[in-house]
């Protein structure tokens, strides 16, 4: 379906409708500060000065020939431009093509992803087999891979790769450097970021006492035969002639394949340990990130004096523009930190977690990692003010609640046992009244699917799980991989029937103006010459008007009639069109509405959960849930209407018999001048009245190439726009049959990542319950140490006390 978009807006880009912002009649065409500027034709040329003001019919001692020579010699510039249009445009040069080829870079490098793709895929398109196509293959790979669509982009990467040309035997290592990219062992996205919550010590044993391993992404894009031959492809290239992006990837490939001395020697052929790291190396992006890798490598193979070298060298590298390279350097940080926690000197972790700032994401995490290293310290105080610090700048992070428990320890190690208490009473209190919240949708049986598909059905596209979870367990919702995943189910479910809906409609919009009898106002610079050919054939017959009165006729009143007639025709705007405009603004209207009550009834939803603490399914939720259904149903019905407004504004804005109905006035009132000639004059009128003549015929001819050039275009758009349109009812057929197994499977996601939610809840519920349990373990061992102590003191006492009566009656006897 992105691809038949894609195609959608390269036929958006043949029709380039002049008509997009406004339509070319609907505005004052006497205005010349709005007349369409014609392709190649200059900012002096006459015709983009509109004609001057009305000049009134000549007194008799006036010179009426004048004004005549004017308005043939700027209706005779108007024709020579349009005659210079060719019906059929040659094909762009190659140097066009490499401007394009640019833009397209330019697009991608400014973080216009999809803007580039459709770029890059115009040219492999349109222009097959030229250089420019070649590297457009290469770079649409670069383009979907930011756009997430890793299969298409290694498709495009491995045609790169088996070309043998010239264009794309250059783009080989770069192709064969991304497909190892695709082909590594991937983190989910976002992995850098948690990197200090994938340490927690309690987080690691959770994952490992069920089996998971904790370092473990998402699994190879290629399968193992293509992995093989990428292996080959590398080593069949000498590593002194690899470039850096190769190397860097092959290097990376390695360690993320646990290969860690290959790794490290790939690597440290690159970027060697002893070399310093800069920002004026040509390719020292992949210079930092080989440092980066090579010293994750070092680490893996034991060898921390070399990791730390090689995370020095990152660390002390100063003003790295990029925010990626910025986290490449506190992740530097934070390795070195790690280090120097596991030998057990924490003066220099410290120091080295201290380096990164509050801007960084992993800020929360360097926090909860300082209060670890602080306990091993033995520096409890330290610890506690550490942990109040991340609860107090970071109170909503994932590592908050862990921060929370970590504080109730502290206080048992402390022998602070109210504290410790009063810690884990609150914070069992907090999740047992979240798990209390999310209750209306954990109900067991069709209740809560019901409720939950409700919900998303109401409006998919902006489905959250702040509608089902409480605010204060949505950072828990959002590091539970299966929960997020359900929430982005539901979204691309709606955003997928939304951009089918309006795809058709533009594509109806489309065909719509493809079958315009006015087709060259559809471009712009054809319907710039197009209206003013209208112009010329106006002052035409204002020159007409002008040589009657230099032979001495008189204007009849019919004449006048149809003069009146012509300029209204111009000044007039279509009343169609007007009509169509204000009917737009009670449904703008109608739509705020809706939008502001959906708001209400988002509010008292969540006042409700906020304030609700039921254990079972609440009646208030599913009458909220029917609510949304009928404003979604209202909003879907608006959402119609709209397009049904657009379409009918497009179908009178390229249907209007306005510019026709003016052609045809033009038309008659040359007719009736030529009608009323009466021949005679002098010499120089009759040959002004003669060019007017041929001018009159040359006008024909133009308008009617520039309806051929304008037809020689629509040509490929048209066929474009038929092909999409069958794709698009293929698409339409299968999404209707899809469509009830998904809302099935988006609501079953969704519950089970509520429930998920609520497992997790509950787990914290028990950990502050054990928390609580060891407070009263820890009390009751103090009470028996401290009886124990009096016991033992107590003996003491006694044994004392016998010693010395015996030594009593000893002296005694």
């Amino acid at each position: 379906m992105s691809r038949a978009l894609a195609r959608l807006a390269l036929a958006c880009a043949l029709l380039a409708p002049a008509a997009a912002s406004a339509a070319p009649w609907d505005m004052p065409v006497r205005t010349g500060l709005f007349a369409p500027v014609p392709s190649g034709m200059s900012l002096r040329s006459p015709v983009l000065a509109a004609p001057g003001p009305r000049v009134a019919a000549p007194a008799a001692d006036a010179a009426p020939s004048g004004d005549a020579s004017r308005l043939l010699s700027d209706a005779e510039d108007a024709i020579k431009a349009a005659e210079q249009v060719t019906p059929t445009p040659a094909g762009p040069s190659a140097s066009d093509l490499a401007e394009r080829l640019v833009a397209g870079q330019v697009q991608l490098e400014g973080g216009d992803a999809e803007g580039a793709a459709i770029v890059f895929l115009d040219l492999l398109e349109n222009a097959p087999g030229t250089p420019a196509a070649v590297q457009a293959r290469y770079y649409l790979g670069e383009a979907l891979l930011q756009l997430r669509m890793r299969r298409w982009a290694s498709e495009c990467f491995s045609l790169t790769l088996a070309d043998a040309g010239p264009e794309a035997r250059r783009l080989h290592q770069r192709s064969v450097a991304r497909l190892l990219e695709l082909a590594a062992p991937a983190r989910a996205r976002g992995h850098a970021r948690k990197q200090g919550l994938s340490v927690m010590p309690e987080l690691r044993a959770r994952m490992q006492s069920v089996g998971l391993d904790g370092d473990r992404g998402p699994g190879s894009e290629l399968s193992a035969l293509d992995v093989t031959r990428l292996r080959g492809w590398v080593a069949a290239v000498p590593p002194d002639q690899r470039i850096a992006e190769l190397r860097y990837a092959w290097g990376r490939f390695l360690f993320l394949s646990k290969e860690y001395g290959e790794a490290l020697a790939e690597l440290d052929g690159l970027a060697p340990a002893d070399l310093p790291l800069g920002t004026s190396a040509p390719a020292w992006r992949s210079l930092l990130r080989a440092t980066y890798v090579a010293g994750a490598a070092a680490a893996a193979l034991g060898r921390l004096d070399d990791a730390i070298v090689r995370f020095d060298r990152i660390v002390a590298t100063r003003s790295l523009p990029g925010a990626a390279e910025q986290e490449i350097r506190e992740l530097a940080w934070m390795a070195r930190a790690r280090i120097f926690h596991d030998r057990a000197d924490y003066d220099a972790a410290l120091l080295s977690y201290r380096s990164i700032g509050r801007a960084s994401p992993l800020y929360a995490s360097a926090l909860y990692e300082i209060a670890w290293t602080l306990l091993r310290a033995d520096r409890h105080e330290a610890a506690l003010a550490a942990l109040d610090q991340l609860l107090r700048e970071t109170p909503h992070s994932a590592a908050a609640a862990e921060a929370k428990s970590l504080r109730g320890k502290l206080q048992i190690r402390r022998r602070n046992w109210k504290a410790a208490e009063d810690e884990f009473a609150a914070l069992r209190r907090h999740f047992d009244d979240q798990y209390k919240a999310v209750a209306p949708a954990l109900a067991v049986g069709s209740d809560a699917l019901d409720y939950v598909g409700a919900v998303i059905r109401s409006d998919p596209r902006h489905f959250s799980l702040d509608t089902l979870v409480p605010r204060a367990a949505i950072p828990l919702a959002r590091s539970l991989p299966r929960a997020v995943q359900a929430e982005r189910l539901a979204r691309e479910t709606g955003d997928t029937e939304h951009l089918l809906r309006e795809t058709m409609a533009l594509l109806e919009r489309m065909e719509i103006a493809a079958a315009s009898p006015e087709r060259a106002l559809l471009f712009t610079d054809l319907g710039a010459h197009w209206q003013a050919l209208d112009r010329a054939g106006r002052d035409l017959g204002e020159a007409g008007e002008a040589l009657l009165s230099a032979v001495g006729r008189s204007p009849t009143r019919g004449l006048a009639d149809m003069r009146r007639t012509v300029d209204a025709l111009f000044e007039r705007p279509s009343k169609h069109l007007r009509r169509v405009t204000e009917l737009a603004e009670p449904l703008a209207s109608a739509r705020a509405e809706t939008t502001a009550l959906r708001a209400r009834l988002y509010g008292l939803e969540y006042a409700h959960r906020e304030s609700s603490r039921r254990g079972s399914p609440d009646p208030f939720f599913q009458e909220a849930a029917a609510l949304r259904g009928e404003l979604g149903a209202l909003e879907d019905s608006l959402a119609e209407a709209h397009r049904g407004l657009q379409t009918a504004r497009a179908t009178l804005r390229f249907t209007d018999p306005l510019p026709g109905t003016r052609r045809d006035a033009i038309a008659a009132h040359n007719v009736l001048v030529g009608n009323l000639w009466p021949g005679g004059g002098g010499e120089g009128v009759r040959e002004q009245w003669q060019r007017r003549q041929r001018l009159l015929i040359r006008l024909d001819a133009a308008r009617k190439r520039l309806g051929a050039a304008a037809q020689a275009r629509l040509a490929r758009a048209v066929v474009v726009l038929q092909e999409e349109r069958d794709n698009l009812t293929r698409y339409r057929d299968e999404l209707e049959a899809l469509r009830p197994r998904a809302d099935v499977t988006a609501a079953e996601a969704v519950h089970a990542g509520v429930r998920d939610v609520a497992a997790d809840l509950r787990y914290w519920t028990i950990r502050a319950d054990v928390g609580l349990l060891d407070v009263a373990w820890a009390t009751k061992e103090a009470e028996l140490e401290l009886a124990r102590d009096l016991e033992r003191t107590r003996d003491r006492s006694v044994k004392n006390i016998d010693r010395a009566v015996t030594e009593a009656l000893e002296d005694s006897e």
